[in-house]
């Protein structure tokens, strides 16, 4: 499934400066620096356990200046765009992807990127502008280290793969290579390796197939951060089941959260997959992964075949 956030956000006030577009790996200019003025607008959005994104507006003179900062202590990218000028004109490119560093902890202050700079021709009159971005949790430089994933459910049970790598119904894309298990509602839901926690909602109800139910506020879910740098994702959780937090460092087979029907799916099931961010800002990209399915034997996710938790 697709999840990603749209903020389109509209704001007023008055100020430009100039900074090279956006694809910063480092920031541009520390968003405290006096060059960048007050601090003219600040508005908050991607909103989950763990963090949060920042969009700051300052304002110097007649120079404005999009700032943009990740809280999550997990890297993000940001695709972005700004319509809509009234009463500004941008002195660097109006659109981009951005790299956005790790907070220090959740909910600490990561570094701030400069997005775009603008200039306001008319300081008696107000300024508009129209600004869209879309997130995704992870670094795109990430790459996975040999590891036999454990399956992500209790000793004894068993249950099928509704949907593996390259499934038709939605393992496409972001989530080519995500597993989906049959899983029914409240089975409890374990690590399947070793990471620290990032993310996590557990605020959402219902589920349907509708494009809504593509959104990450749509679903519950655990991004956990292995080792690597790669990102374990749980997703479709029962509402208020999450047992862990961020920052919590989860060890393999650690209870995480009980399983559900929440989001894009059209029955109870648990799907896990290991990714990171895209290079664009708007899609994931998915990697395959190989689960140890018995003692000595590991193999990729075969749809239809039934796996028992054997650790």
């Amino acid at each position: 499934m697709r999840t990603w956030l749209v903020l389109a956000v509209v704001a007023v006030g008055c100020t430009p400066p100039p900074a090279p577009p956006v694809y910063a790996r480092e920031p541009v200019m520390p968003a405290e620096s006096p060059e960048l003025g007050h601090l003219d607008d600040r508005m908050i959005d991607f909103v989950f356990t763990g963090g949060q994104i920042e969009f700051e507006l300052y304002r110097n003179g007649d120079r404005v200046v999009q700032v943009a900062r990740s809280r999550y202590a997990v890297p993000m990218m940001i695709s972005w765009s700004m319509t809509d000028l009234d009463n500004l004109e941008p002195i660097t490119t109006a659109h981009g992807v951005a790299y956005l560093p790790a907070a220090p902890a959740p909910l600490g202050m990561g570094k701030a990127i400069v997005l775009a700079e603008l200039r306001q021709p008319d300081l008696e009159r107000r300024y508009r502008r129209h600004l869209t971005v879309r997130a995704r949790f992870g670094d795109p430089r990430s790459k996975p280290t040999p590891y036999h994933y454990a399956l992500p459910f209790p000793h004894g049970l068993t249950f099928s793969v509704l949907q593996g790598f390259h499934g038709a119904f939605s393992h496409k894309g972001s989530n080519e290579f995500a597993v989906d298990f049959d899983c029914p509602v409240a089975t409890p839901v374990l690590a399947a390796r070793d990471g620290v926690v990032v993310a996590g909602n557990a605020a959402a109800q219902g589920s349907g197939t509708t494009p809504e139910y593509l959104d990450y506020r749509n679903t519950n879910f655990i991004v956990v951060r292995h080792d690597d740098g790669t990102l374990g994702e749980y997703m479709h959780l029962a509402p208020s089941s999450i047992g862990v937090a961020p920052g919590d460092r989860v060890t393999r087979l650690q209870a995480l959260a009980l399983s559900g029907n929440t989001g894009f799916s059209s029955t109870p099931h648990l799907h896990f997959q290991v990714m990171t961010a895209a290079d664009d800002g708007l899609a994931a990209r998915s990697f395959p992964f190989e689960l140890a399915v018995s003692p000595g034997r590991v193999e990729e996710p075969v749809l239809g075949r039934r796996y028992s938790a054997w650790e």
